[in-house]
């Protein structure tokens, strides 16, 4: 996959932002053959066209010393908005200390002036590139389209990353939603993960009907499950109930525990079902 993204017959768009001519050409003649580019002479010359331009930028090379706008207040206001800050930037700059001070603004990686070694440059360029498309593919199939949470397979994957660290008493959730359309299963997923995210927890939809959650555990969850309900009360036939797993082993699969969540719900005909 990498080598398709990187492939010759998709040129990128870069943007490269510095006042001083000089560096502008021999940047362009460093890396034309492989991308196509597009030169400003300062910060705010580069986010006007950020923000007016319909060309999609895959990378901006950024210069820190500049007139009118600095190459920090550039980093600022991409990473501000929601459209530019998924832009990487690769930093130009003579000084280790704005190496760092960039790189902790959100700047992705830095080349030092003066541009001795043009190799270095492309490979810096393209692996920044790769790693920025491969995050945004990553992003454009971790999630349910239709309810923005997780799907499984990812959900399963974050929460095995997650367990290393986990410290503390966990719950696995099962949320069973009947009688509900597509816009209040929409509306359900996000009312259920914002109660899920403000208790530092992680959601996803299992199935059409069916979400999960690994949240910090609570010894009841009816008032959770009751909320829910009397939000989503102006449809008379939709029914929520759920199944929780308490206190979770976190050496067992993950599968397990909502397995077992999902047999307390199936098996119980009350609201809340717990096991554990």
């Amino acid at each position: 996959m990498n080598r398709f993204l990187q492939s010759s017959f998709v040129k990128r768009n870069v943007l490269i932002v510095d006042d001083e001519q000089i560096n502008r050409e021999l940047l362009q003649a460093i890396l034309s053959m492989t991308y196509n580019i597009t030169c400003v002479t300062n910060g705010r010359e580069a986010m006007d066209l950020l923000r007016t331009t319909k060309e999609k930028f895959s990378l901006i090379l950024l210069d820190l010393l500049m007139p009118q706008m600095s190459g920090f207040q550039v980093i600022e206001a991409c990473k501000a908005d929601e459209k530019l800050r998924d832009i990487p930037i690769i930093v130009m700059t003579t000084e280790k200390s704005a190496e760092v001070r960039s790189i902790r603004m959100g700047a992705s990686d830095f080349i030092s002036k003066p541009y001795r070694m043009p190799e270095v440059i492309i490979a810096r360029c393209e692996r920044i590139v790769e790693l920025s498309e491969e995050k945004q593919f990553i992003r454009s199939i971790e999630k349910d389209h239709a309810t923005g949470l997780y799907i499984k397979v990812f959900f399963n994957a974050y929460i095995n990353r997650l367990l290393p660290g986990v410290k503390s008493a966990m719950d696995a959730i099962v949320l069973k939603i009947d009688g509900a359309n597509n816009e209040l299963i929409r509306e359900a997923a996000r009312l259920f993960n914002d109660i899920v995210i403000n208790d530092d927890g992680i959601a996803c939809r299992a199935d059409k009907n069916t979400f999960y959650a690994f949240c910090h555990h609570q010894d009841n969850y009816d008032e959770l499950i009751g909320h829910l309900q009397n939000e989503l009360s102006h449809n008379g036939g939709l029914r929520l109930t759920a199944g929780v797993c308490r206190n979770v082993d976190l050496k067992a699969p993950v599968d397990s525990w909502f397995a077992a969540a999902k047999s307390a719900l199936d098996s119980s005909g009350t609201a809340v079902a717990y096991v554990g």
